[in-house]
């Protein structure tokens, strides 16, 4: 028997998944996921409401363990996934998320202090404890688009 989608819509996808949730998809909480995780949560805070499918995310990290687990979090958060082909990877120093919902783009760095922290023993703390301006540096940006006469 087949997944019965209520007549309203799927309005279980309005939301991303729970901190606790993710973890389990991931298979640990670490901090390069909390991290991800937090930084889509902040970022979809700066949007209007909307449907998974009106989202496009890039994600710029290193290719490698502990970092790429910031994907895993940004994926839970957002509802952006490399499945669906609304999110990008990009090799990159750093980890940062461009969040865009039509001509609005939200631009969320982790902030280079923190992910010194995010490596050290109590780098999961520091990434639990602290506020997403403590983790993050943001940015929203409108960028218009203009069609030729």
């Amino acid at each position: 028997m087949g997944l019965k989608v209520p007549q309203e819509g799927i309005r279980w996808l309005d939301v991303g998944l729970s901190l606790e949730e993710a973890a389990r998809f991931h298979g640990h909480l670490g901090p390069f996921l909390v991290l991800g995780y937090r930084a889509g949560k902040a970022a979809l805070s700066k949007l209007e409401p909307c449907r998974p499918d009106e989202l496009e995310a890039k994600v710029t990290c290193p290719r490698r363990k502990p970092y790429s687990c910031f994907v895993d979090g940004v994926q839970c958060s957002t509802r952006c996934t490399l499945g669906k082909g609304n999110l990008e990877v990009f090799e990159g120093d750093g980890l940062a998320l461009e969040l865009r919902r039509k001509d609005v783009y939200v631009k969320v760095r982790v902030r280079e202090e923190i992910l010194n922290k995010a490596l050290s023993e109590t780098g999961l703390d520091e990434v639990l404890r602290r506020t997403p301006e403590e983790l993050f540096e943001l940015r929203v940006e409108k960028k218009e688009v203009r069609l030729s006469p």
